[in-house]
């Protein structure tokens, strides 16, 4: 089988979440309600009910332990994995990405979804607003086609392919970008506090799940300070990964899906707050 599901599910989930996503920011009074109630999610929701916490319990860990076990230890891929591997990307695929690339990417990947995975379950306080289960799909798919994304095309993992880790080829880019995405992520960490903050009293109990003005780290700039982090850290993972002709369709995937949440998230602050800042911008300070 040579299609690429991965690409090509990505690639429609971006285009379909873009198109939506004019239409619900110009157009939303003329759509009908099962487009919108799809769509919308959080406070954005108009029905409650208290949703599950969603959860980022795909193989992450199996990915990471597979990719040391096979560069640090020149261990042998299991088959299936690789039988996997050509069905979501094809026979076809081809070892593109250095064993380096994917070590780094795959490494920061998983701390930035272990980290994901604390913030939902110790971290972020639920309102009660909606959640159309699609997003819950998607959130699902998402991970697992990431790193699916991220070692399918990685020398060794593609049959017939050889692979030579070797700690002197971890270069100041790879460094360099590293550190973009564990600052990024550390940033998004912070902004999860400051939303918890704004619910929780100094003793750690809950004393409201209404929706507030955040203030303090990247709130005082922008209103998607979860949003402009989430694309600076799979921007830079797209840097890491240059060599991929699969993994930039989950950046455009994620920058389409965070530009539009940051605009929603945007608008309804203005609209629910009379007093919210005029000077905070949508995705990128002082600009947009």
């Amino acid at each position: 089988m040579q299609i690429n599901f991965i690409r090509i599910i990505f690639l429609l989930a971006a285009f379909f979440m873009g198109i939506i996503g004019l239409l619900i920011t110009y157009v939303e009074s003329y759509l009908p309600v099962l487009i919108i109630r799809t769509y919308r999610y959080g406070k954005f929701s108009d029905n409650t009910y208290q949703p599950l916490v969603m959860k980022t319990e795909v193989p992450k860990s199996y990915v990471l332990y597979s990719v040391f076990y096979k560069y640090l230890w020149n261990g042998d891929i299991p088959n299936i994995m690789i039988w996997t591997l050509n069905m979501c990307l094809g026979t076809n695929r081809q070892p593109l990405v250095s064993p380096e690339n994917t070590f780094v990417a795959a490494l920061l990947l998983t701390i930035h979804c272990w980290k994901r995975l604390y913030e939902s379950y110790y971290i972020n306080i639920f309102s009660g607003k909606m959640m159309n289960i699609a997003h819950y799909i998607i959130g699902f798919y998402h991970y697992f086609g990431t790193l699916i994304s991220i070692i399918g095309e990685s020398k060794g993992f593609v049959e017939g392919s050889e692979s030579y880790f070797s700690w002197k080829s971890i270069t100041y880019i790879h460094l360099i970008f590293a550190f973009i995405v564990i600052l990024s992520s550390y940033a998004q960490l912070r902004a999860n506090y400051i939303l918890r903050g704004l619910r929780k009293d100094k003793t750690g109990e809950i004393i409201s799940t209404v929706y507030k003005i955040p203030h303090g780290g990247l709130f005082e700039y922008v209103s998607g300070a979860l949003q402009i982090t989430e694309i600076i850290i799979y921007m830079s993972l797209s840097v890491i990964l240059w060599q991929s002709s699969t993994y930039h369709y989950v950046t455009i995937w994620v920058v389409i899906n965070q530009i539009f949440t940051a605009v929603l998230t945007h608008k309804w602050y203005i609209q629910t707050f009379q007093n919210y800042p005029k000077s905070r911008k949508i995705l990128l300070p002082f600009i947009f």
